[in-house]
């Protein structure tokens, strides 16, 4: 492996560690009812820090083995619809972190799944704008608050 290569598990691994951290002190930090705090770490930071969190792991030690087009894509529709942006399929092949032939390839999976919907624009067929369904937003919202409940209580069976 080497010792560049070491030192980038090194790295990573401490990265990691931080953002465990971080989950911890979020999920214990959280307000109690009544409380007018707003809750500091919710799904939307999560999906966030995940697609951060990705594009490091693919800068930092090998982007060819963590390429996972279909989840970047999703989680960048669902960062996407949270801040009422739309994302256009060119920016959905850009997000997925492979080359444009592969990508679309998974966007049209993804489509034929029910999983997002494409829309075109009335005024100019040629942009098309991509979007979560309401199932697969469900989906990723359960998920997200699956790893938060975890990060609340890291020793749950």
């Amino acid at each position: 492996m080497g010792v560049r290569g070491t030192e980038l598990f090194d790295e990573v691994d401490a990265r990691l560690s931080e953002i465990k951290r971080l989950f911890t002190q979020f999920a214990g930090d959280a307000p109690s009812p009544g409380d007018s705090r707003k809750t500091p770490f919710g799904r939307l930071d999560l999906a966030r820090i995940i697609l951060w969190g990705r594009a490091l792991l693919e800068r930092e030690v090998a982007q060819d083995l963590f390429a996972d087009p279909a989840f970047n894509i999703l989680l960048t529709l669902y960062v996407s619809r949270a801040d009422g942006k739309d994302v256009s399929t060119s920016a959905a092949c850009t997000a997925s972190g492979v080359p444009t032939t592969t990508a679309l390839r998974w966007i049209n999976a993804l489509a034929r799944r029910g999983m997002i919907h494409k829309r075109s624009l009335a005024t100019d067929r040629r942009f098309t704008y991509l979007e979560l369904s309401e199932k697969t937003g469900a989906a990723l919202d359960r998920y997200f608050d699956l790893i938060l409940d975890r990060a609340a209580h890291p020793t749950a069976p």
